[in-house]
């Protein structure tokens, strides 16, 4: 049965939200998993996979791309806005988790440890470092630290703590896991963090 969920003003809703396998618009992260658009809709499924298929609606991007729809992912409920939004991101992350290529995002993560370097610091224990994550290589990111890198509007790409004190990557430190979502990436970067402080390094970053 479909959950109806009234808007603030007392009228039903009407968004769904959808979830469309498409060709392989983009590389799929997990090649048994395929390329799949997820969009709020006030439409019927079926109705807004042929107006794709046929040049109308949005996403432009998956227009003349749809392959069916994939009533298997997605959540039955009918939604308010605010609600519909909030479903699709979890169906989103969750589906990323899954290694589905969800909305031509083909972004990876990954954790890193920096070696640190303050002479200052009277006890480092067995080394001091500085634990992060990234969706870029891990040596770029590096780079970005120690130079200090900043966006166009000023703000800091770089922990000031790298930029200070940074020497290079600690790859005896490190792991080769690749991560399909930005949330299993964080958990895993404070999950190395403590790790690495219960072993004695005195650990900066891994929040």
């Amino acid at each position: 049965m479909r959950k109806e969920v009234p808007c603030d003003d007392g009228i039903e809703a009407r968004y769904r939200v959808v979830v469309l396998e498409t060709t392989d618009i983009v590389d799929r992260l997990d090649l048994s998993k395929p390329n799949v658009c997820i969009t709020l809709s006030l439409i019927e499924p079926e109705q807004l996979a042929a107006g794709l298929n046929s040049g109308k609606h949005r996403p432009s991007w998956a227009r003349h791309r749809v392959r069916c729809v994939r009533y298997d992912l997605m959540d039955t409920g009918l939604f308010s806005h605010q609600a519909g939004k909030a479903a699709q991101e979890r169906i989103r992350r969750n589906l990323q988790r899954a290694g589905y290529t969800v909305n031509r995002d083909t972004r990876t993560y990954r954790t890193y440890v920096i070696r640190l370097n303050n002479p200052k610091l009277t006890d480092p224990g067995r080394g001091y470092v500085y634990v992060g994550m990234t969706s870029k290589s891990v040596s770029e990111r590096l780079q970005e630290h120690l130079t200090d890198a900043r966006r166009e509007n000023g703000y800091r790409r770089a922990s000031r703590v790298v930029a200070r004190y940074g020497v290079e990557l600690a790859p005896e430190l490190m792991n080769s896991k690749v991560y399909l979502e930005q949330g299993q990436a964080r958990r895993a970067e404070r999950r190395l963090a403590e790790r690495l402080r219960g072993e004695g390094y005195v650990v900066e970053g891994g929040t």
